[in-house]
């Protein structure tokens, strides 16, 4: 038998488990252990520190979820891992054997690192934790009553820094539905050299589009900012140079604040000797296992990510829920070759990929390779992304939700869940033509008549045009078919995939920008 535990039960560690409980045989064990007893949709943070979403919507137990798949759960907070003897300490005292060992743990926010940057001290909020962003949106409905300057800030080291910008972006919408922007000015500081750098360093498309997206807004904002210390209603900065050389010191006052810290890893990471780097992320090689004890893998944010370029002042790697999502992927299919004693395939996934909610409008940003020179590198705005961002929310908690086991596989297809969609919606927003979509050029299929007279009474009957119903049922039944592929298939398509987008650029050569497709 084959024990795999998991430590986390977050957006890496669940899908871990689930993943590994499916591919493990039925005298394998899954274990998973987390020092909360609940899931919760973390990018959904900020749409709960600003009212638009409840905690009961984006979080809920997880034992159930886990016990429906036959996984073992342990409620308890990780105290140590125990490399050299294969077992990991829990805060209850009791200790826990593994055969393989996932670390999706999460990071801690190094709150202490700056004065008054610790949200639970008052000066400033912080959407890392969902207790921190229901903390916020009480207090937010303090602010709107008595508004005034809002400050919105990244201290240097800090890593993810997306949501920096979408806190922003969903500021300005929500305090102009209440008819109090011309009342609240709204700073961003970064240390990033300029806006848009995300840690990756993709300056056209990124920078162009923020930077467009914030004058629009009259957001102010500040980059190579040092935060410096933070007191009750003002925020003490240096401006730095391209060396990162303080030149200015400045104060920025502020009704309301949401900053966001640097990360480590957690305290029990850092006190398990030979796991971590100096800010106690898991080290790890390319297949994502740790140098020093190659049955422990770890996933996430949890791991160590090398900084992807050099900037004046420190950023941390980028993350997100795609590229965790491969990361776990990856990880799993290691862990079942190594069980099976075949070779490693799987090496850890350079991508980034995340959506931007800009509340009417979006951006998706897709970097791949995440390090330069970068074959592909694009970012595109539009209403869809913010439809997509919703849909992907929808989607991601009810794939932990829901048990595929207690479904036939027809009702849990994507085609299925595409024609039961158009069956609950109707009118225009429902409609395949009306939605925005990037075609690539016509395809010819041809198909039997009865075929067609199938399509033509399915378009009639859902109201829809018949080539964009037909374009949507093609997509969803091409999902349905990369789902069945695993292992070494699943690797050719991914790679073949690649092949064709990067020959379908303008130039074959690394660096190139990248304007077509889609997701």
């Amino acid at each position: 038998m084959t024990h795999v535990v998991i430590a986390g039960a977050g957006i890496a560690g669940v899908p871990a488990a689930y993943a590994m409980k499916n591919r493990l045989g039925p005298q394998d064990k899954v274990t998973v252990v987390s020092n909360k007893d609940y899931f919760h949709f973390v990018p959904s943070n900020p749409w709960v520190a600003m009212g638009w979403r409840d905690r009961k919507d984006i979080a809920f137990p997880i034992g159930p979820c886990l016990a429906d798949r036959g996984i073992d759960f342990i409620p308890q907070a990780l105290k140590k891992v125990d490399g050299a003897n294969n077992q990991v300490e829990l805060a209850d005292g009791s200790k826990l054997a593994y055969d393989y060992l996932i670390l999706a743990t999460g990071p801690e926010a190094a709150f202490d690192e700056i004065e008054g940057l610790d949200p639970a001290k008052g000066a400033v909020h912080s959407v890392v934790h969902i207790e921190d962003a229901a903390r916020a949106y009480t207090d937010y409905q303090q602010f709107v009553k008595n508004p005034g300057p809002l400050v919105i800030g990244a201290v240097q080291n800090s890593s993810i820094l997306g949501p920096v910008y979408e806190f922003a972006f969903l500021a300005d919408a929500d305090l102009r539905r209440r008819n109090l922007r011309d009342k609240v000015p709204i700073t961003l500081l970064t240390p990033e050299p300029y806006v848009g750098h995300l840690g990756l360093g993709a300056e056209s498309d990124t920078r162009r589009l923020l930077e467009q997206a914030l004058a629009e807004r009259n957001i102010t904002y500040r980059t190579n900012v040092k935060t410096q210390k933070i007191d009750s209603g003002v925020v003490h900065i240096a401006e730095c140079d391209e060396q990162g050389k303080e030149i200015r010191a400045s104060e920025i006052p502020f009704a309301y604040a949401v900053y966001w810290a640097a990360f480590r890893g957690i305290h029990a990471l850092r006190d398990s000797a030979g796991l971590t780097d100096e800010r106690g992320f898991v080290k790890t090689d390319a297949y994502l296992r740790n140098p020093t004890y190659p049955n422990i893998f770890a996933v996430g944010v949890c791991g160590a990510h090398p900084s992807v370029v050099k900037t004046p002042l420190p950023i941390g790697a980028p993350d997100s829920v795609y590229s965790i999502q491969n990361e776990v992927d990856a990880a799993v299919r290691n862990i079942a070759a190594a069980i099976n004693g075949e070779a490693l395939t799987s090496p850890a996934p350079l991508r980034a990929k995340w959506l931007t909610d800009m509340t009417k409008s979006g951006a998706v940003y897709h970097s791949e390779p995440q390090i330069p020179l970068r074959n592909i590198n694009w970012l595109k705005e539009g209403k869809w992304v913010h439809l997509a961002k919703v849909d992907f929310e929808n989607y991601f908690i009810n794939k932990i939700k829901l048990n595929p086991a207690r479904l036939d596989i027809s009702v849990n297809s994507h085609v299925a869940t595409l024609v039961r969609k158009l069956q609950a919606h109707t009118g225009e927003a429902a409609r395949l033509d009306a939605m925005p979509r990037v075609f690539t050029k016509p395809l010819e299929v041809r198909v039997t008549k009865e075929l067609n007279y199938d399509l033509q009474a399915f378009s009639r009957t859902l109201g829809q045009d018949e080539a964009a119903l037909a374009a949507a049922l093609l997509e969803s039944a091409l999902r349905d078919a990369r789902s069945m592929l695993q292992g070494a298939e699943l690797d050719d398509l991914q790679k073949a995939k690649h092949d064709l987008m990067v020959a379908d650029l303008p130039e074959n050569q690394p660096g190139v920008e990248f304007h077509g497709g889609g997701t």
